[in-house]
């Protein structure tokens, strides 16, 4: 009985701890305690895309659309489109910036038609970027950025849980 009783007190201090876990990542809506944005954006590595002026580099605006999958979004949300603006600005400590959103076929999702780039790298041809929305949820896009073209996928996040996702396009206007 020993040995039974030991199981049974390590599997309920695993539950447990497990809960507590839990519940100190999880946030509704309007509560504090999702993505805390760093204070500044982290710079890319030396001699990367981010530092080339060019067509070839990254800063600048760039203009496109989302595309919400029904595999990762609700399904009042599936294949649910928007403009999308982020505008990538090269400061002194590294690549951030802004973004918009935009009706196309629907609302953007939860009303978010603003938020800040907190943080951006490149590497190569590769761009990743999160995305701080107002409501404290937070996104983050990847992409290929090919000649002045980009083609990715996105990620929405609130307190851990996957909110939305999709496919992203956009070419860089200037």
């Amino acid at each position: 009985m020993g040995r039974l009783s030991l199981r049974i007190r390590l599997g309920g201090l695993t539950l447990l701890a497990m809960i507590a876990g839990a519940a100190g990542c999880s946030t509704g809506p309007g509560r504090d305690g999702g993505y805390t944005a760093p204070a500044t954006a982290v710079a890319p590595p030396a001699g990367t895309q981010a530092d080339k002026p060019g067509a070839n580099g990254v800063v600048g605006v760039w203009q496109g659309t989302t595309l919400a999958s029904c595999n990762t979004s609700s399904a009042s949300r599936c294949n649910a489109q928007q403009d999308v603006t982020l505008t990538l600005i090269q400061g002194d400590k590294g690549l951030g910036g802004f973004y918009r959103c935009a009706y196309l076929t629907q609302n953007c999702y939860n009303m978010n038609e603003t938020g800040k780039i907190v943080r951006a790298t490149l590497s190569g041809t590769q761009i990743t970027m999160r995305v701080q929305m107002p409501d404290g949820s937070s996104c983050v896009f990847t992409g290929r950025t090919p000649n002045g073209d980009v083609n990715g996928g996105y990620t929405c996040y609130n307190g851990g849980a996957i909110l939305e996702g999709g496919s992203w396009r956009a070419h860089r206007q200037y």
